[in-house]
């Protein structure tokens, strides 16, 4: 489980469904943050866009490469 409130920008992170993005900003709810898709291998048009994740969708903090 993932401490959605102590995700900071720049932060990466996987999502369920192979997705990769990197918080942009986090209001510190707990239930949803900002991010930038850097991979999509469902739908390659989301990347470098951004929207809303929920923690729910949220599976592993990523290092940076």
């Amino acid at each position: 489980m993932i401490n959605v409130r102590t995700l900071e920008p720049g932060t990466r992170v996987a999502l369920t469904d192979g997705s990769t993005v990197e918080i942009v900003s986090n209001p510190k709810d707990g239930i949803w943050v900002f991010a930038r898709y850097l991979s999509s291998p469902r739908d390659t048009s989301l990347v470098g866009t951004e929207e809303m994740v929920f923690a729910q969708d949220m599976v592993e903090i990523q290092t940076t490469p």
